[in-house]
């Protein structure tokens, strides 16, 4: 289930290769796309924090599971599923489905909150922490 309103793009012509389905490097911009997207409709630009130095959590590890071929021009949506916040540590977990709301593919991406100035863990900014707070208690099982 969705913690926030899911991000509804199309598989564009430059996102698919020679086999005609998704590249699948892909897939990790259609979920940093959606957390963009998230992040945006939570009052929080992520390009207004990184223009003012604010906060940064770069992604440390990302995964993604495919388990059904998407193809140019497929209408989709990418919505974070889950997300666990633990002081600088932040996981999300993504769901790309089709349309019709068959999943395409899963995966998680890690993070970690730093200060820009050291680039050593720090904790995030007290309004981003309420945010992945609330959503984190909806996506708890």
């Amino acid at each position: 289930m969705p913690v926030g309103a899911p991000y509804e793009h199309v598989v564009r012509f430059q996102d698919v290769d020679a086999a005609g389905i998704v590249f699948f490097p892909k897939i990790l911009e259609y979920f940093h796309d959606a957390y963009v997207a998230f992040l945006r409709a939570e009052g929080i630009p992520l390009e207004e924090a990184m223009a003012a130095k604010r906060w940064a959590a770069p992604i440390r590890s990302s995964e993604a599971h495919f388990l059904r071929p998407l193809r140019f021009g497929d209408p989709v949506t990418t919505a974070l599923v889950r997300v666990r916040l633990s002081g600088s540590d932040l996981e999300i977990g993504y769901r790309t489905a089709h349309s019709g709301g068959e999943a395409a593919a899963v995966g998680v991406t890690r993070a970690v909150f730093v200060d820009w100035a050291t680039f050593k863990r720090a904790e995030p900014p007290e309004d981003v922490r309420k945010v992945f707070a609330r959503v984190e208690a909806k996506s708890s099982p």
